[in-house]
Protein backbone atom coordinates (compact mmCIF):
# COMPACT_ATOMS: atom_id res chain seq x y z
CA UNK A 1 0.00 0.00 0.00
CA UNK A 2 1.53 3.34 -1.00
CA UNK A 3 2.40 6.04 1.51
CA UNK A 4 -0.04 8.91 0.99
CA UNK A 5 1.45 12.42 1.05
CA UNK A 6 -0.88 15.44 1.11
CA UNK A 7 0.70 18.75 0.11
CA UNK A 8 -1.13 21.95 0.99
CA UNK A 9 -0.80 25.60 0.06
CA UNK A 10 -3.50 28.25 0.36
CA UNK A 11 -4.43 28.48 -3.33
CA UNK A 12 -3.34 25.01 -4.49
CA UNK A 13 -2.00 26.76 -7.55
CA UNK A 14 1.77 27.08 -7.17
CA UNK A 15 3.75 25.79 -4.18
CA UNK A 16 1.78 22.59 -3.57
CA UNK A 17 1.63 21.84 -7.30
CA UNK A 18 5.38 22.29 -7.67
CA UNK A 19 6.19 20.23 -4.59
CA UNK A 20 3.89 17.45 -5.80
CA UNK A 21 5.52 17.40 -9.24
CA UNK A 22 9.01 17.27 -7.72
CA UNK A 23 8.07 14.59 -5.18
CA UNK A 24 6.32 12.44 -7.77
CA UNK A 25 9.39 12.51 -10.00
CA UNK A 26 11.76 11.71 -7.13
CA UNK A 27 9.54 8.83 -6.03
CA UNK A 28 9.61 7.37 -9.54
CA UNK A 29 13.39 7.79 -9.78
CA UNK A 30 13.99 6.18 -6.38
CA UNK A 31 11.34 3.49 -6.53
CA UNK A 32 9.36 4.91 -3.61
CA UNK A 33 5.79 3.65 -3.27
CA UNK A 34 3.97 6.92 -2.60
CA UNK A 35 0.87 8.69 -3.75
CA UNK A 36 0.77 12.48 -3.74
CA UNK A 37 -2.29 14.72 -3.63
CA UNK A 38 -2.67 18.46 -3.20
CA UNK A 39 -5.31 20.84 -1.89
CA UNK A 40 -5.75 24.38 -0.63
CA UNK A 41 -7.74 26.30 1.93
CA UNK A 42 -8.70 29.02 -0.58
CA UNK A 43 -8.17 27.42 -4.00
CA UNK A 44 -7.69 29.43 -7.19
CA UNK A 45 -9.42 28.51 -10.43
CA UNK A 46 -6.27 27.25 -12.12
CA UNK A 47 -2.57 26.58 -11.60
CA UNK A 48 -0.42 29.71 -11.79
CA UNK A 49 0.73 30.13 -15.41
CA UNK A 50 4.37 30.68 -14.44
CA UNK A 51 4.38 27.42 -12.47
CA UNK A 52 2.64 25.41 -15.18
CA UNK A 53 4.99 26.78 -17.83
CA UNK A 54 8.17 25.99 -15.85
CA UNK A 55 7.07 22.53 -14.74
CA UNK A 56 6.04 21.54 -18.26
CA UNK A 57 9.34 22.90 -19.63
CA UNK A 58 11.07 20.57 -17.14
CA UNK A 59 9.07 17.59 -18.43
CA UNK A 60 6.41 17.39 -15.72
CA UNK A 61 2.80 16.75 -16.69
CA UNK A 62 0.58 19.20 -14.79
CA UNK A 63 -2.94 17.86 -14.32
CA UNK A 64 -3.76 19.57 -11.02
CA UNK A 65 -7.06 21.40 -10.75
CA UNK A 66 -6.97 23.47 -7.56
CA UNK A 67 -9.44 22.16 -4.98
CA UNK A 68 -10.58 22.80 -1.44
CA UNK A 69 -8.99 20.85 1.41
CA UNK A 70 -11.35 18.62 3.40
CA UNK A 71 -11.07 16.88 6.75
CA UNK A 72 -11.20 13.57 4.84
CA UNK A 73 -8.03 14.58 2.97
CA UNK A 74 -6.22 14.89 6.29
CA UNK A 75 -7.59 11.60 7.59
CA UNK A 76 -6.43 9.74 4.46
CA UNK A 77 -2.87 11.13 4.57
CA UNK A 78 0.14 9.44 6.10
CA UNK A 79 2.14 12.68 5.84
CA UNK A 80 0.99 16.28 5.47
CA UNK A 81 3.21 19.03 4.11
CA UNK A 82 1.74 22.42 4.91
CA UNK A 83 3.08 25.38 2.98
CA UNK A 84 1.33 28.35 4.55
CA UNK A 85 -2.23 27.17 5.25
CA UNK A 86 -4.12 27.94 8.43
CA UNK A 87 -5.52 24.61 9.58
CA UNK A 88 -7.02 25.73 12.89
CA UNK A 89 -10.52 24.69 11.78
CA UNK A 90 -9.48 21.13 10.90
CA UNK A 91 -8.28 18.15 12.94
CA UNK A 92 -4.56 18.13 13.66
CA UNK A 93 -2.46 15.57 11.79
CA UNK A 94 0.40 13.91 13.72
CA UNK A 95 2.79 13.79 10.73
CA UNK A 96 2.66 17.40 9.59
CA UNK A 97 5.64 19.37 8.35
CA UNK A 98 5.48 23.14 7.93
CA UNK A 99 7.56 24.50 5.07
CA UNK A 100 8.41 28.18 4.65
CA UNK A 101 8.78 28.86 0.93
CA UNK A 102 9.29 32.24 -0.76
CA UNK A 103 6.37 33.49 -2.86
CA UNK A 104 6.54 32.88 -6.59
CA UNK A 105 5.38 36.47 -7.14
CA UNK A 106 8.44 37.80 -5.32
CA UNK A 107 11.22 35.46 -6.48
CA UNK A 108 10.24 32.53 -8.72
CA UNK A 109 13.77 31.14 -8.95
CA UNK A 110 14.17 31.07 -5.18
CA UNK A 111 10.71 29.50 -4.74
CA UNK A 112 11.52 26.68 -7.18
CA UNK A 113 14.94 26.13 -5.57
CA UNK A 114 13.54 26.12 -2.04
CA UNK A 115 10.81 23.64 -2.97
CA UNK A 116 13.33 21.38 -4.67
CA UNK A 117 15.52 21.35 -1.55
CA UNK A 118 12.61 20.69 0.81
CA UNK A 119 11.29 17.87 -1.39
CA UNK A 120 14.74 16.30 -1.62
CA UNK A 121 15.08 16.32 2.17
CA UNK A 122 11.57 14.94 2.67
CA UNK A 123 12.03 12.17 0.08
CA UNK A 124 15.20 11.09 1.89
CA UNK A 125 13.08 10.39 4.98
CA UNK A 126 10.84 8.07 2.94
CA UNK A 127 13.66 5.96 1.52
CA UNK A 128 13.18 2.23 2.14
Amino acid sequence: MPTHVLILCPHNAAKSVTAAAYLTRLAEERGLDIGVTTAGTDPDEDVLFLVREQLEADGHVVTTVPRLLTADDLLAADHVINIGCSLDHLPAHPNTQEWGIPNFSEDPSEAFASLSEHVENFAATLAP
